[in-house]
């Protein structure tokens, strides 16, 4: 097993293209805006918070790469006092129409968990639940533990690994670049033996989920573009390349793809 210093040494950020991620994520921000508030039947995150008994009224939760800010939100009903934090002002102004249209009074934040300070942002040991779900907010070891740093008591991060794109990974293949499933799957690995290393016993759960996506061709072409472009260098003609095989792919305009993943969920108690 390696050293706690070796992992941190070995896991950190990847990120090549700052600019390029906000870009995906702003763009995305329309239809994170439209999605339900999850619940424990349509979500794994949500079944394992109501199982544990993670939340009680007025327990503070923090929510991290809060998206659309719709896990707060439900969060927020549960009883909870509910901050989510994004990167993206685009999907900040989602959070803060879909709480102002509930008539709730989530906090939502621009935050960049990569260069956060909890200290300056008053956060350290202040949560009763961290979570972080499904968000590349968590990328290397300083970032998983600083979801342990702002509890005092429960965190959950929630990963898609083992994943297949039918697209995305003939385009990481196309260009020469690693595929983000290898990382999503060290992440795990990572996150695990930190937290066995420091005393921790996290628990693990699993949940097979298969993904059918669409979207047209010009949407997809940025989209997939900024996505390897956020943690690989490309030259004109490898984003050339991928706007051809885009337009190879494409049928009557759209982009389809099926994505197989195990979501897997890890969470621990301070």
């Amino acid at each position: 097993m390696m050293k706690i210093e070796d992992i941190f040494q070995k896991w950190t950020l990847d990120v090549v293209d700052e600019q390029a991620g906000l870009e995906r994520w702003n763009n995305k921000a329309d239809h994170f805006e439209k999605l339900k508030l999850p619940t424990a039947s349509s979500s794994l995150a949500m079944r394992l918070i109501e199982e544990n008994r993670m939340v009680a009224p007025g327990n503070r939760v923090l929510d991290v790469g809060c998206g659309g800010g719709q896990f707060a939100l439900a969060l927020e009903q549960m009883g909870a006092k509910a901050i989510g934090t994004d990167f993206s002002e685009k999907m900040i102004e989602s959070c803060r129409r879909n709480c102002a249209a509930l008539g709730m009074q989530t906090e939502f934040h621009i935050c960049n968990w990569h260069h956060a300070d909890l200290d300056e942002l008053g956060w350290r040991g202040k949560f009763d639940l961290v979570l972080a779900n499904m968000t590349p907010a968590v990328a290397s070891a300083e970032t998983f533990w600083k979801l342990s740093e702002a509890s005092k008591k429960w965190c959950l991060m929630v990963k898609p690994t083992r994943r297949i794109n039918s697209v995305l990974d003939n385009l990481f293949k196309l260009v020469g670049a690693r595929k983000e499933s290898e990382k999503l799957d060290e992440t795990i690995a990572f996150a695990f033996n930190i937290l066995w290393l420091k005393g921790y016993s996290p628990k693990l759960e699993y949940e097979f989920q298969t993904w059918e996506t669409e979207q047209p061709l010009e949407k997809s072409v940025a989209e997939y573009t900024n996505r390897i472009r956020s943690v690989s260098s490309l030259t004109e003609q490898q984003e050339q390349e991928i706007k051809d095989y885009l337009m190879k792919t494409a049928v009557d305009g759209i982009i389809r793809e099926t994505t197989t993943t195990l979501i897997t969920a890890m969470y621990w108690q301070g």
